[in-house]
């Protein structure tokens, strides 16, 4: 069996770490992930400790925040501390040459090599991979997942058969997971539909010139369109869904401000109200998915251009 340990400085990036055991347990197996190596026994030497645990460990996961190197009050640095539990973990992996995987945490970056104690060798120059706590980190813990069964991939094949793969081909290989359609509901949504009605009341109530409707019908749509795909990497079949919801609903919901503002029936009276309703709805929709199929194109053509898109992206 895979057998994966979490390394982690617990004043550094703690809350995180759970979420990532929780993540690879659920896909390997709890027997499989090891988070607490320096959770140690009374009276036991804990280098032996650490010794013992990863002799039995295929892949090292060092979980890298903004304070991982351990910088004091003083300016004493823990990692520099020969008994400092978390550098005895690398130099432990190191030695054993056991894979180590770099994590950087929320927008952390790697130390340089000079700050770093000698024995990590080249370790300031391992290839890291990156987790945040917002929107992304559902793909990008499928991305590491694909990096950790590619690295023990060999120790693993003596074992027997892998468990079964429970993220899809597009996250193995480091394209961003889709996310369920009730994810996007508030912010690609709702979101929109609110801008939109507080643009209309503005132009209303101060007579400005229909342009700017029109303007505000097309652009925020547009905006949220791109930002559905961009980031989120929404389905098309969800975005064209959204864009007729947001159209048909936009429009509705003017119609029904407008006649509380001006005192007019809500329903159109005549061809050419009936007309321009259906316009501004069109409008809307069609604005959404050309934003959405912007953001597809420049995402595609930056997957093909960008070195190495032929493969799977390096962690």
């Amino acid at each position: 069996m895979l057998k994966i340990a979490i390394s982690y400085r617990r004043a550094d990036c703690s809350a995180i770490a759970g979420r990532i055991f929780d993540r690879l347990a659920a896909h390997f197996g709890e027997n499989a992930v090891f988070m607490d190596i320096d959770n140690i026994p009374f009276g036991t030497d804990f280098r032996a400790h650490i010794q013992e645990v990863l002799k039995r460990t295929d892949v090292l996961i060092a979980l890298i925040g903004a304070d991982w190197l351990g910088v004091g009050a003083d300016g004493t640095v823990r990692m520099n501390e020969k008994t400092d539990p978390v550098r005895v973990e690398i130099e432990t992996a190191l030695q054993r040459k056991t894979p180590i995987i770099p994590v950087l945490i929320d927008g952390a970056k790697m130390p340089d090599s000079t700050a770093l104690p000698a024995e990590f060798g080249n370790f300031a120059f391992l290839n890291a991979a990156e987790v945040a706590s917002g929107r992304d980190f559902r793909s990008q813990l499928a991305r590491l997942i694909g990096a950790i069964e590619h690295i023990a991939a060999p120790a693993g094949s003596t074992q027997g058969p892998p468990p079964p793969i429970k993220t899809t081909s597009a996250a193995v290989s480091g394209i961003p997971v889709r996310r369920p359609w009730h994810a996007d509901l508030v912010p690609y949504f709702v979101v929109p539909l609110v801008l939109m009605l507080a643009a209309h009341y503005v132009i209303l109530i101060n007579n400005l010139n229909n342009d700017y409707l029109w303007l505000a019908a097309t652009a925020i749509p547009f905006a949220f369109g791109f930002a559905q795909f961009w980031a989120g990497n929404s389905g098309g079949m969800p975005a064209t869904v959204a864009a007729l919801a947001l159209g048909l609903i936009g429009a509705s919901a003017m119609s029904v401000s407008e006649s509380f503002i001006s005192g007019d029936p809500i329903l159109p009276q005549n061809r050419f109200e009936w007309r321009d309703n259906i316009q501004f709805a069109g409008a809307i929709a069609l604005s959404l998915v050309a934003g959405y199929v912007l953001a597809r194109a420049l995402r595609a053509a930056r997957h093909r251009w960008s070195p190495g898109s032929s493969s799977p992206r390096p962690m």
